[in-house]
């Protein structure tokens, strides 16, 4: 635990989840802020957005946090990120090219890598990784893994041999849960449905209200809501669309009930069709329920929407409690 607050310079080994625009910069400012580890989602931004985002942050807080790209996109905010002196760089579904490690280590930023079984943190490790994120499939959002968080952390953490920080993800909500993965050989956590649950949070209110109000067996790992990124898995709330393709057989695309549905507007009113991965932000209209609500197998333990700062102190003091 110790080599992970060092590298990342933080005061808690708890790791907000990139959560796509859920995650604002109130959000990562306020987590960060209150001595975790806040993250940007930049995988979709230009640039401009980039430095959009990372001014609001720098606006709130002067503690580090880190951007996530996720590598079946194209990166095109990765150098401008690092110009804006982000200290950390995260990655998830893919691996680095060596262009973007070089540009990395030309700023002096450290670079953490996700990872789901032994093979692809041998991988991660040979690209120079400073820290692996070990995904199971427990997880909200688009889940790269394929295996239970149990496994595929003692998988990762015999590959890493303790040389480097193994944070575990997926399904983790409370200081007991941070507990039972830490005294496995975990450096730190991540946590991303009960920090979608906060007052920070770009989730639509009826997001957040869902997610307290649901257990984790209302989750589903599915291809259903993909319409956006191809047919990748995801961990979602069922919801009356999940339940309309399931009641059909699970139809391919092309074929799904409703398909070609608006089902509401974006705040810059744009269109949202049904089975679209884009989830209920903040100015979202039409109808939520419908819409993609990401969430992990924790929503036991989220019963309260709170600010992100209280958050942060209750599992830790969970955590090191008795």
């Amino acid at each position: 635990m110790d080599k992970l607050l060092e590298l990342l310079d933080i005061q808690y080994p708890i790791i907000q989840a990139p959560v796509g625009g859920i995650a604002t910069p109130a959000l990562a400012a306020s987590v960060s802020d209150s001595g975790a580890f806040g993250g940007l989602a930049l995988s979709w931004s230009t640039p401009e957005d980039a430095e959009n985002k990372i001014g609001q942050v720098r606006a709130l807080t002067s503690r580090p946090v880190y951007a996530n790209f996720v590598l079946n996109f194209e990166p095109k905010a990765l150098k401008r990120t690092l110009e804006l002196g982000i200290p950390v760089i995260q990655f998830s579904w893919g691996m680095p090219s060596p262009e973007m490690i070089h540009l990395i280590r030309s700023y002096q930023a450290k670079m953490g890598i996700q990872v789901t079984d032994k093979e692809s943190a041998l991988r991660a490790i040979s690209l120079g990784a400073d820290y692996l994120v070990c995904q199971g499939w427990q997880a909200g959002g688009h889940v790269q893994a394929s295996t239970s968080l149990q496994k595929a952390l003692k998988e990762v953490l015999q590959a890493s041999k303790h040389a480097l920080p193994v944070l575990a993800s997926g399904g983790i909500s409370s200081g007991k849960d941070m507990k039972t993965y830490m005294n496995l050989g975990a450096s730190g956590v991540v946590m991303g449905s009960r920090f979608v649950a906060s007052n920070e949070s770009g989730a639509h209110a009826l997001y957040k209200e869902t997610l307290v109000a649901s257990g984790s067996e209302d989750t589903v790992l599915t291809v259903c809501m993909n319409k956006g990124w191809g047919s990748t898995f995801h961990r979602i709330i069922k919801n009356s669309t999940f339940k309309m393709w399931e009641t059909e057989g699970c139809p391919i695309i092309g074929n799904r009930p409703g398909e070609l549905d608006v089902i509401g507007k974006n705040p810059k009113g744009i269109d949202i069709e049904r089975y679209s991965i884009s989830a209920p932000t903040v100015g979202v209209t039409g109808d939520i329920e419908a819409m993609t609500c990401y969430a992990g197998t924790g929503l036991d333990n989220i019963t309260e929407i709170k600010p992100a700062s209280v958050i942060v102190e209750e599992i830790w003091n969970e955590y090191i409690g008795d």
